[in-house]
């Protein structure tokens, strides 16, 4: 079994890694994809300089690289062994999202509900519905009253 959890660094990235951890549990050689998406700089409509850019790529790069590491690292602390992270670059996390699971022929999507800027949903649409509509596997949809459920 193949499982892919979209992490972005919000309240949902924790609840969405602990949520995770009864699936992989109960199936032996599960293996684990753990994904963040940074924005291709040429789509983002800034005046940015070529220094700004390339300052702002790899603010972006360790950002992703952290909280990879981060999250692989609580999944080592609870006995998991086979993860893989992944950085990949687009303009619509759910496309990326969607193709990633398309190609590696995941089995199931664990993701939050909401993200990083819970403003930017109204603006721009929440990926997840994205996700959920377009996907080839399962979505686990992890949403805010799953709390209680990750404090144990």
């Amino acid at each position: 079994m193949k499982i892919l959890i979209p992490v972005d660094g919000s309240k949902y990235t924790d609840m969405c890694l602990k949520v995770a951890l009864p699936f992989c549990k109960q199936v032996s050689g599960v293996e684990v994809y753990i994904l963040n998406i940074i924005p291709h700089l040429s789509d983002i409509d800034f005046e940015l300089t070529p220094t700004d850019r390339e300052v702002m790529r790899d603010s972006f790069m360790k950002r992703a690289e952290d909280l990879l590491e981060k999250s692989k690292g609580y999944l080592h602390s609870q006995g998991l062994k086979n993860i893989t992270t992944v950085i990949l670059k687009g303009t619509s996390p759910a496309n990326e999202i969607v193709a990633y699971a398309e190609k590696e022929k995941i089995n199931l999507i664990i993701m939050g509900a909401r993200g990083l800027s819970e403003q930017a949903r109204f603006l721009l649409g929440s990926e997840t519905p994205k996700v959920v509509k377009y996907s080839p596997c399962c979505v686990y949809v992890v949403k805010e009253s799953c709390m209680d459920f990750c404090a144990t």
